[in-house]
């Protein structure tokens, strides 16, 4: 703790040196007396002395008063400067100390690509001793087919197209083992903004890819055994069909056979749809989410459908979610449902709104709509009697990015389906607040 003395108030010196003037005039008016006898005049002697030292004050006050102050702005200005390093060092002592003491592996690395200084994360996901990756150039621990990328991302940032470059990648241990890290890299530049050095960060992510690379080869196998028995169940199904056709032909004129042998026919029918169900059911979180642009989706979904004489409106363009790859049998879905159901529908358009709980994404008609009892129901897995994906399907596609949907129109006006993106998980910048796109 700094303990320096204050200044004295210059006010307080003025005060001093007028009692030291007074008290030097009135003790040398006294001692005149007895060198030069006259008849005492107390009185002349203090009007004497006041005025002498008021006069010493005056004199003090504008020789002294620029030099104070002066002083008095220069040890203001010494303190401040003290305060501002004290302040500066205690920063640098908490950044230090956060960089040393973080858990993820962390490094400032030159424009050349050396590294400067490493915290002990990185060392110990690397397995080098500080001294050590201090004398080694980045490429040096990072996997060989990983430079390519890490030079595209280190120019992209030097020119500014990106602001942060993040990507899983892979590192090579001292001992030569490799092991997966998430690094994001920033760059700090100067006030002219030229490039002083690298922030690059190591989050060490193996374990977890470990385990998705197991989950994935369990996948596979699954998939490999289900799409096997469907293939034999669907080939039994044919034969099946096919007899029963036989028998049907064999015997024409017994209609109670004939009803058993068409009930037959239907459940195999049945039985093959939910083989086909199990296919598309299966292929769900198979493949990584991304993000997907919407009105592109619709677009190339509206394709496959039949739409003489139906107006599209696919919505704004630049708009992009993070969903499930199937998200554009989303779309699919929902025209088809319009076409299917809604009557004489003649225009089916798709909307964007931002709310306080996100993006709310609609896609109505003009057709009859759907019964207010009937808006939970269409959700249910088996509801309807229509092949195809199903709006239990589509909740599901959703649901496995956080995006959920449900009925909203009004029956007799036509129907709307309400998609409600959560936010963080769509993309557009120029997207305004309670504004339809």
């Amino acid at each position: 703790m700094d303990t320096r003395a204050e200044p004295t108030p210059f006010d307080q010196r003025l005060f001093v040196i007028f009692i030291a003037t007074f008290a030097t005039m009135t003790a040398f008016e006294f001692a005149g007396q007895f060198l030069y006898p006259y008849p005492p005049d107390w009185r002349s002697n203090l009007v004497t002395s006041f005025f002498t030292s008021g006069i010493a004050v005056v004199i003090a006050y504008f020789t002294l008063s620029p030099y104070y102050e002066k002083n008095v702005q220069l040890l203001s200005e010494m303190e401040r400067r003290h305060s501002v390093e004290m302040e500066l060092r205690e920063r640098e002592e908490r950044l230090r100390r956060t960089f040393d003491q973080s858990p993820v592996g962390a490094a400032i690395i030159s424009p050349d690509l050396r590294f400067i200084q490493v915290n002990t994360a990185l060392c110990t996901i690397t397995g080098y001793a500080p001294d050590e990756i201090l004398s080694l150039p980045l490429s040096s621990i990072v996997a060989p087919e990983e430079n390519a990328g890490i030079i595209t991302g280190t120019e992209d940032l030097k020119s500014g197209a990106i602001e942060l470059d993040q990507h899983d990648m892979q590192l090579v241990r001292k001992d030569g083992a490799r092991i997966w890290v998430r690094r994001s890299v920033t760059l700090l530049r100067d006030a002219e903004a030229v490039p002083l050095y690298f922030l690059p960060m190591f989050v060490d992510i193996n374990d977890r890819k470990m385990a998705e690379d197991a989950l994935q080869r369990i996948n596979k196998k699954l998939t490999m055994l289900s799409t096997i028995t469907r293939h034999d169940i669907k080939n039994k199904l044919t034969g099946l069909v096919l007899f029963l056709q036989l028998v049907k032909n064999e015997v024409p004129d017994d209609p109670t056979l004939h009803e058993h042998i068409n009930k037959l026919m239907e459940c195999s029918e049945a039985i093959e749809r939910q083989i086909e169900f199990t296919r598309y059911y299966e292929a769900l979180g198979a493949t990584k989410a991304d993000w997907y642009d919407v009105q592109k989706g619709v677009l190339d979904e509206a394709g496959q459908l039949p739409l003489e004489g139906i107006a599209l409106d696919p919505g704004r363009a630049g708009l992009s979610i993070y969903a499930d790859p199937l998200v554009n049998k989303v779309y699919y879905n929902l025209m088809e449902n319009a076409i299917r159901h809604g009557g004489h529908v003649t225009a089916i358009s798709f909307a964007a709104v931002e709310s306080d709980k996100g993006l709310v994404i609609s896609c109505s008609d003009d057709g009859v709509g759907i019964l207010p009892s009937e808006k939970e129901k269409i959700f249910l897995r088996g509801h309807g009697r229509n092949t195809g994906l199903g709006l239990f399907l589509i909740r599901e596609i959703l649901a496995i990015t956080g995006i959920s949907i449900t009925e909203t129109g009004t029956y007799g006006t036509g129907a709307r389906f309400e998609i409600l993106v959560p936010k963080g998980a769509y993309r557009l910048a120029t997207l305004q607040s309670g504004s339809e796109r």
